[in-house]
């Protein structure tokens, strides 16, 4: 009879790391999907002097709509507050794109990509995880 808890308890374990490996990867791919787009963005206004051009905008609601396709299974994941910045921070890009206010949308371009690399730094599968 011992033999079949420590099965359970084999099966139930391996489980857990099945779980947290899955958490690690859709959480990391889609952070890191966010921060290529913002660098896609950086390097389009790199040397442009104004934010009203077709190629910026189409990139903006490239991420905004990458961001809110991958949220809502993100809030299953992890902590919704803990994401809903990234959400503020996009809807901050998008009104200083139709502002035209340059420095502000980088500093807030800034703050979404110095927030996805913090998260993916600190975000992976280890034992405390799954304990």
């Amino acid at each position: 009879m011992k033999v079949f808890h420590y099965i359970n308890f084999l099966m139930i374990f391996i489980f857990l790391i099945v779980i947290c490996i899955f958490e690690e990867t859709l959480v990391s791919s889609t952070l890191t999907l966010v921060q290529d787009e913002c660098y896609k963005i950086e390097n389009a206004i790199a040397n442009k002097q104004s934010l009203k051009e077709m190629d910026i905008v189409l990139l903006v609601d490239n991420l905004e709509f990458d961001w809110i396709e991958n949220e809502s299974k993100l809030c299953y994941l992890v902590n919704h507050a803990s994401i809903k910045e990234l959400s503020y921070e996009i809807s901050h890009l998008k009104s200083y794109l139709a502002t035209d206010k340059i420095e502000d949308f980088k500093a807030s371009l800034d703050a979404i990509k110095i927030y996805c690399h913090n998260y993916l730094h600190f975000m992976g599968a280890n034992v405390h995880n799954i304990l």
